[in-house]
């Protein structure tokens, strides 16, 4: 993008399009996309580029938000598990749950 123009005192002024450019950016990153894909999705965008790219950026994109879920799923149900097992009483060197589970899961 190119610089923007500063006003008199010194503010900088966007024109639309590079606001709704940064505004798209933003809304990217919150998808999860990364910097390059959101890059490679403004390119195509830009040069008119093929809808099949778009979708295969996106359906690589959902892929892995999958995988993500299942791993946060798995995290989850561990955590749960290792919470209902622990007491909260007692000291550290007697055991704890927790700790061991995720020692556990580490090795």
């Amino acid at each position: 993008m190119p610089a923007p123009q500063r006003t008199e005192a010194n503010y900088r002024r966007f024109p639309l399009d590079a606001v709704d450019r940064l505004q798209f950016i933003v809304h990217a990153k919150q998808w999860g996309f990364t910097l390059d894909e959101i890059r490679e999705l403004l390119i195509l965008q830009d040069a008119n580029g093929d809808r099949a790219q778009a979708k295969r950026i996106a359906k690589e994109k959902l892929h892995r938000v999958r995988e993500q879920i299942k791993h946060l799923s798995r995290i989850e149900a561990l955590l749960s598990r290792t919470l209902a097992e622990c007491t909260g009483e007692g000291p550290m060197r007697e055991g704890c749950p927790i700790v061991e589970a995720i020692a556990e899961k580490s090795e």
